[in-house]
């Protein structure tokens, strides 16, 4: 196909982002089919092409394919969009419950167990705008169809695995972390902070938006907290979980936001200052950091120390401060130096110049 023309490329749907793929002929064909519940006549925002794809096998095309259309389309939502790593189904209320956990998590799985009852919406990019309403990105699902080899897996379209269409405009109502391996102790609340340090880790490009973290918090507390499931096989807990669109939320965490800014300059010798930080959200033990493109979750004396940086302070104003917040000790200064190193190690402080 050439120059620009992509009057008869293969056009889909990726998290509300029309993309063209520039493919011909039985290509063209296989791809129409493997996408066809993404299938659109929009005018493309985004055009991939297969170039270097060429001598790859139909099942690492197509996946590679699939790949370029997300990337494509990440880069389209980026600082727009919280995207994130993840599964995500609709029942007919149109409550989105969402699977993050990284490659090889089970969301696949999961997607494709529950999506018997619940509609498909994705399961590899939840991409939520500030009303927390899911874009679906209706891709072609990774699945072994020859159990012969089972290292082989097949792009196969949601059409012709027979999962139900998630409704358009369904917002994100529950999340659930997937923790597969040997412990199969099942759902479990997790705390908000290391929730949000472990979505952290699934998002893409997270440093473009606005006040990252605050999102975060805010989507966290509005979909009843997270929970966690630590499984084998998904099959056992599939009722359980699919049951959590109905679970009762857990008790909110309040949370105090930070946003980032430029940092005081010290003015007296030997005191220290905070790193200019992105944004921060702090819960009554916790407090979520985020440097950059780092997140950190601070426990401990790390939030009193952070929080008492809001301008600069020597060791000792700040083995003080400590003292007057949780009582004396024969050993705060000890404790307040080793705390700060680990506070300079994580990038979060810095030591007098």
């Amino acid at each position: 196909m050439a120059g620009d023309d992509v009057t008869h490329a293969v056009i889909v749907e990726a998290m509300g982002v029309p993309v063209g793929i520039r493919a011909e002929g039985d290509v063209a064909e296989r791809l129409r089919q493997q996408w066809s519940r993404a299938l659109t006549d929009r005018t493309p925002e985004a055009v991939v092409d297969l170039e270097g794809l060429e001598t790859l096998d139909a099942a690492d095309h197509d996946y590679a394919v699939t790949t370029r259309v997300t990337l494509a389309a990440l880069q389209a939502t980026a600082g727009r969009r919280v995207n994130v790593h993840a599964g995500a189904l609709a029942d007919d209320a149109g409550r989105v419950l969402a699977f993050v956990g990284p490659s090889g998590a089970g969301k696949t799985t999961a997607v494709s167990r529950l999506a018997r009852d619940l509609g498909y919406l994705s399961d590899e990019t939840v991409s939520l705008d500030h009303r927390l309403v899911v874009h679906a990105h209706a891709k072609p699902l990774s699945v072994v169809l020859d159990p012969a080899a089972p290292r082989r897996k097949d792009s196969v379209s949601p059409d012709d695995l027979g999962l139900r269409v998630g409704a358009a405009g369904s917002r994100l109502h529950r999340i659930v972390l997937l923790h597969r391996g040997d412990d199969d102790s099942g759902l479990a609340p997790v705390p908000a902070s290391r929730a949000i340090a472990e979505i952290v880790d699934q998002t893409s490009s997270l440093v473009h938006l606005d006040h990252p973290m605050r999102r975060l918090a805010a989507a966290v507390e509005e979909c009843g907290g997270v929970w966690g499931l630590n499984y084998r096989e998904f099959e056992r807990w599939a009722d359980e979980v699919a049951a959590l669109l109905d679970h009762e939320p857990q008790p909110a965490e309040p949370w105090i936001h930070h946003p980032g800014g430029p940092t005081a300059v010290p003015d007296a010798p030997g005191a220290w200052s905070r790193v200019p930080w992105r944004d921060a959200v702090e819960y009554a033990e916790e407090l979520v950091v985020m440097v950059d493109d780092q997140v950190r979750v601070l426990a401990g004396l790390g939030p009193l120390l952070w929080l008492a940086l809001e301008r600069p302070r020597t060791p000792a104003e700040l083995a003080a401060h400590v003292q007057e917040e949780w009582g004396e000790h024969p050993d705060a200064d000890a404790l307040v130096a080793d705390a700060l190193a680990v506070l300079a190690e994580q990038g979060l402080v810095r030591p007098p110049a």
